[in-house]
């Protein structure tokens, strides 16, 4: 700020404000005072005045000349206290004060409640063995207990020596040998025995296969599956005779549907004989025919020949099993 320079006059203004002027053009005639409010001591130097005020130190200076005296007023009257301050934030902990002494024992409490029962404690170590005592006096007899379960048979005892040797009796008197007998006449000859019955079975089977559309099979006694190739299943005949009969058993894990399916017995791979058509859907399927009549000689074979349709569900899994039956 450095220097203010105001002016005052003794009386008040027309209107009753105080006659103050910063403008010393601007003045009234008649007595008027000139202050100086600065901000140092140092800005007084070389003014002219009646008061100067000094900010920095709070002093008061009357003018003589060009001379300043500082105004050393009276104590002015103690204010009324001001408004309590904020309570200000707490200060830092003390350091810890040092420890007092000891205080002189209290009175004994009253007795606490018992407090709950602890878990038991491990079992000690056993202690040594004491001395023994001294054998009381012998009791009285006490009653009979029950009987007790029969204990296991002991081992057997040693074998005792043999007994001495009884005495032989007397051998007895052998009776005389009676004499030879008439030998007996000859019976006739018995008359001619039944001749023996002279039919028997063949055996006829074939492995699991699963039939194909419109293919020709033939199988015997072999066990393998029916193959297309003819003349290689042969059974041969030891015996003359006449083929009476057919009995041969199918059965097909998927039974398939109910198309036309025949067998037949084909002799020495030039004659084939019907056993039975078919026309089923079920698993189990019957070829037989007990109305034949093929004769046969020693030498002779035959095979069976199975004609399978086209199906519209085709069996699988199927084996055969059955016999030839000859007179």
């Amino acid at each position: 700020m450095g220097i203010k320079v105001f002016y005052v006059f003794g009386a008040l203004n027309p209107d009753g404000s105080p006659s103050f002027y910063d403008d010393e053009s601007v003045l009234p005639t008649g007595n008027r005072y000139k202050i100086f409010v600065c901000d140092t001591l140092n800005d007084l130097i070389g003014q002219l005045g009646d008061l100067a005020i000094v900010k920095d130190s709070n002093q008061f200076f009357f003018g003589e000349g060009s001379q300043w005296n500082e105004v050393a007023g009276g104590q002015g009257l103690q204010g009324e206290p001001g408004p309590q301050g904020i309570q200000g934030l707490p200060g830092n902990d003390g350091s810890p004060g040092a420890q007092g002494q000891q205080g002189s024992k209290g009175d004994t409490g009253d007795q606490g409640q018992q407090g709950i029962q602890g878990t038991q404690g491990l079992p000690g170590a056993d202690g040594s063995q004491g001395l023994q005592g001294i054998q009381g006096e012998q009791g009285f007899p006490g009653s009979k207990g029950d009987k007790g379960d029969t204990g296991d048979t002991g081992s057997q005892g040693i074998q005792g020596s043999p007994g001495a040797k009884g005495d032989t009796g007397d051998q007895g008197i052998q009776g005389s040998q009676g004499q030879q007998g008439i030998q007996g006449i000859q019976g006739p000859q018995g008359n001619p025995g039944v001749d023996g019955v002279s039919n028997y079975t063949i055996p006829i089977q074939a492995l699991t296969s699963s039939p194909a559309d419109g293919a020709t099979v033939y199988f015997g006694m072999l066990p393998k599956a029916p193959t297309t190739t003819v003349n290689i299943s042969k059974v041969y005949i030891r015996k003359a005779g006449t083929i009476k009969g057919a009995e041969i058993y199918c059965y097909s894990g998927t039974a398939g549907t109910n198309e036309v399916w025949s067998l037949y017995i084909r002799k020495n791979n030039t004659t084939d004989t019907l056993i039975a058509t078919l026309s089923v859907n079920t698993n189990e399927r019957v070829f037989t025919n007990a109305s034949l009549s093929i004769a046969v000689s020693v030498g002779d074979y035959i095979e069976i020949k199975g004609v399978q349709p086209t199906w519209v569900t085709n069996p699988l899994t199927t084996i055969y099993g059955g016999y030839i039956y000859i007179e």
